[in-house]
């Protein structure tokens, strides 16, 4: 089954470092479809870092499972943390410094059992509750509640006097 990464591509203005808020408590809402009857799930799915469930007919744990509403199967979804991180969280930041702010940044990878995730929004990618956090490419100020509208997000960085943003997001699923 894949193990895929998500990856995010964006327009940096004056910022590095974007992870979701939460850390190892965000939850993805993730659209998905099942792998054996090709049916997309009705509702995007939460999947949590944090949440481990017992899988009927393995002997191992998830961090996601459920049943396809439509031939039954169970399918799951476990985060990948890499082993050199010294934390628990699977999140990698996007941009994490100034000299690398363009090209594809992978902000976490997942193995799918069963099931693949569809095409991700970043307006969507998140609970409504939650929001992702970065920090001013100079200033190095917190900006924890960025909650992105139609793909972008602006804001005025008071250290820097200077406009922040992240724009032109793009997502997608690689193959790891």
């Amino acid at each position: 089954m894949p193990t895929l990464a998500l990856q995010l591509q964006a327009d940096f203005g004056q910022v590095v470092g974007l992870v979701p808020a939460d850390g190892v408590e965000a939850a993805l809402l993730l659209p998905i479809e099942c792998t054996s009857c090709h049916e997309a799930h009705p509702n995007p799915v939460a999947l949590e870092p944090s949440n481990l469930t017992d899988m009927q007919k393995s002997r191992g744990t998830a961090n996601l499972v459920v049943h396809c509403p439509s031939c039954r199967r169970e399918n799951s979804a476990t985060f990948v943390v890499p082993s050199s991180r010294s934390d628990a969280s699977p999140w990698t930041p996007a941009a994490p410094d100034v000299d690398h702010t363009t090209g594809w940044h992978t902000l976490c990878t997942i193995d799918f059992r069963g099931m693949n995730p569809l095409d991700p929004s970043i307006d969507a990618l998140l609970p409504e509750s939650n929001s992702w956090t970065c920090s001013g490419a100079e200033s190095s100020t917190p900006f924890t509640d960025v909650q992105f509208d139609d793909g972008e997000w602006h804001d005025y960085d008071d250290k820097a006097g200077d406009e922040v943003s992240i724009t032109d997001v793009q997502l997608r699923w690689q193959k790891v």
